[in-house]
Protein backbone atom coordinates (compact mmCIF):
# COMPACT_ATOMS: atom_id res chain seq x y z
CA UNK A 1 0.00 0.00 0.00
CA UNK A 2 1.10 3.13 -0.72
CA UNK A 3 0.88 6.00 1.29
CA UNK A 4 1.55 9.87 1.23
CA UNK A 5 3.90 11.36 4.07
CA UNK A 6 4.97 14.28 4.28
CA UNK A 7 5.89 17.23 6.55
CA UNK A 8 4.90 21.08 5.58
CA UNK A 9 7.29 23.97 7.31
CA UNK A 10 5.96 27.56 7.02
CA UNK A 11 8.53 30.44 7.75
CA UNK A 12 8.23 33.83 8.89
CA UNK A 13 10.10 35.08 5.95
CA UNK A 14 11.69 33.19 2.78
CA UNK A 15 14.48 31.19 2.93
CA UNK A 16 17.86 30.84 1.32
CA UNK A 17 17.69 27.57 -0.72
CA UNK A 18 21.70 26.76 0.02
CA UNK A 19 21.63 27.78 3.49
CA UNK A 20 18.51 25.90 4.00
CA UNK A 21 20.16 22.97 2.61
CA UNK A 22 23.38 23.43 4.22
CA UNK A 23 22.18 23.68 7.15
CA UNK A 24 19.97 20.47 6.99
CA UNK A 25 23.09 18.72 5.98
CA UNK A 26 25.04 20.05 9.04
CA UNK A 27 22.53 18.52 10.94
CA UNK A 28 23.29 14.71 9.56
CA UNK A 29 21.46 14.55 6.08
CA UNK A 30 22.90 13.80 2.90
CA UNK A 31 22.17 14.87 -0.40
CA UNK A 32 23.93 11.86 -1.58
CA UNK A 33 20.90 8.99 -2.86
CA UNK A 34 22.61 6.18 -4.82
CA UNK A 35 26.10 8.01 -5.60
CA UNK A 36 24.48 10.98 -7.12
CA UNK A 37 22.59 14.27 -6.17
CA UNK A 38 19.00 14.44 -7.13
CA UNK A 39 17.42 17.94 -7.91
CA UNK A 40 14.45 19.60 -9.53
CA UNK A 41 14.34 23.15 -10.89
CA UNK A 42 10.15 23.10 -12.15
CA UNK A 43 10.30 25.24 -15.28
CA UNK A 44 7.18 23.35 -16.68
CA UNK A 45 5.17 22.34 -13.77
CA UNK A 46 6.40 18.39 -15.24
CA UNK A 47 8.37 18.07 -12.08
CA UNK A 48 12.00 16.81 -14.16
CA UNK A 49 14.58 15.49 -11.41
CA UNK A 50 18.05 15.62 -12.46
CA UNK A 51 20.68 13.67 -11.56
CA UNK A 52 24.13 14.76 -11.48
CA UNK A 53 27.68 14.18 -9.66
CA UNK A 54 28.04 14.95 -6.02
CA UNK A 55 30.83 17.33 -7.15
CA UNK A 56 28.25 19.90 -8.00
CA UNK A 57 26.52 20.36 -5.19
CA UNK A 58 27.33 24.47 -4.99
CA UNK A 59 27.17 24.89 -8.62
CA UNK A 60 23.37 23.03 -8.28
CA UNK A 61 22.27 25.02 -5.13
CA UNK A 62 23.57 28.69 -6.90
CA UNK A 63 21.36 27.56 -9.75
CA UNK A 64 18.18 26.35 -7.74
CA UNK A 65 18.73 30.08 -5.20
CA UNK A 66 19.04 31.71 -8.59
CA UNK A 67 16.45 34.35 -8.22
CA UNK A 68 14.39 33.37 -11.81
CA UNK A 69 13.21 30.41 -10.30
CA UNK A 70 11.95 32.30 -7.39
CA UNK A 71 8.13 31.57 -8.73
CA UNK A 72 8.56 27.49 -9.31
CA UNK A 73 9.35 24.47 -7.38
CA UNK A 74 13.23 23.44 -6.71
CA UNK A 75 13.94 20.76 -4.93
CA UNK A 76 16.43 18.00 -3.49
CA UNK A 77 16.22 14.41 -2.17
CA UNK A 78 17.91 14.74 1.50
CA UNK A 79 18.25 11.68 3.19
CA UNK A 80 18.85 10.73 6.52
CA UNK A 81 21.82 7.60 6.64
CA UNK A 82 21.17 4.60 8.47
CA UNK A 83 22.98 1.52 10.04
CA UNK A 84 21.27 -0.51 7.40
CA UNK A 85 19.25 2.07 4.95
CA UNK A 86 19.18 5.40 4.10
CA UNK A 87 15.74 6.79 5.31
CA UNK A 88 13.99 9.99 3.33
CA UNK A 89 12.79 11.82 0.75
CA UNK A 90 12.58 15.03 -1.73
CA UNK A 91 12.62 18.56 -0.35
CA UNK A 92 10.70 20.41 -1.93
CA UNK A 93 10.92 25.20 -1.53
CA UNK A 94 7.69 26.17 -3.10
CA UNK A 95 7.35 29.57 -4.65
CA UNK A 96 8.21 32.37 -2.80
CA UNK A 97 10.32 30.24 -0.53
CA UNK A 98 8.16 30.66 2.86
CA UNK A 99 7.03 27.40 2.65
CA UNK A 100 9.13 24.00 2.52
CA UNK A 101 7.70 20.23 1.81
CA UNK A 102 9.61 17.10 2.73
CA UNK A 103 7.75 14.10 0.93
CA UNK A 104 8.73 11.04 2.77
CA UNK A 105 9.77 9.05 -0.28
CA UNK A 106 12.24 6.44 0.57
CA UNK A 107 12.05 4.08 3.08
CA UNK A 108 9.77 5.74 5.25
CA UNK A 109 10.53 5.02 9.30
CA UNK A 110 7.41 3.63 10.87
CA UNK A 111 6.02 3.14 14.17
CA UNK A 112 6.75 -0.20 15.64
CA UNK A 113 4.38 -2.93 14.00
CA UNK A 114 1.97 0.20 12.26
CA UNK A 115 1.36 1.33 8.98
CA UNK A 116 2.01 4.91 10.07
CA UNK A 117 4.96 7.14 9.81
CA UNK A 118 7.01 7.74 12.88
CA UNK A 119 6.96 11.65 12.03
CA UNK A 120 8.42 12.40 15.73
CA UNK A 121 11.55 10.64 14.08
CA UNK A 122 11.48 13.20 11.52
CA UNK A 123 10.52 16.18 13.16
CA UNK A 124 13.49 15.43 15.90
CA UNK A 125 15.80 15.62 12.96
CA UNK A 126 14.42 18.38 11.06
CA UNK A 127 13.07 21.00 13.33
CA UNK A 128 16.15 22.03 15.46
CA UNK A 129 17.66 22.56 11.86
CA UNK A 130 15.06 24.73 10.47
CA UNK A 131 13.72 26.38 13.39
CA UNK A 132 16.55 29.35 14.03
CA UNK A 133 15.40 29.88 9.99
CA UNK A 134 12.33 31.56 11.32
CA UNK A 135 10.37 28.12 11.00
CA UNK A 136 7.44 29.42 12.26
CA UNK A 137 4.64 26.36 11.65
CA UNK A 138 4.25 22.49 11.24
CA UNK A 139 2.02 20.48 9.36
CA UNK A 140 2.13 16.78 9.00
CA UNK A 141 0.59 13.86 6.53
CA UNK A 142 0.47 10.42 6.72
CA UNK A 143 -2.62 8.94 4.39
CA UNK A 144 -3.49 6.64 2.23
Amino acid sequence: MTRTIGIDFSFTHPVDVSDTVHTLIKGGMTPLCDGALLYLIDEDGLFNWQKTSPSTLAEVLTEMGNRRWADRTVGMSLLFPGAERDFGGDLLFHPGRTCLSYAITINAKRLPNSIFCDMGWYLQRLVPSLEPLGLSEVETQDSP
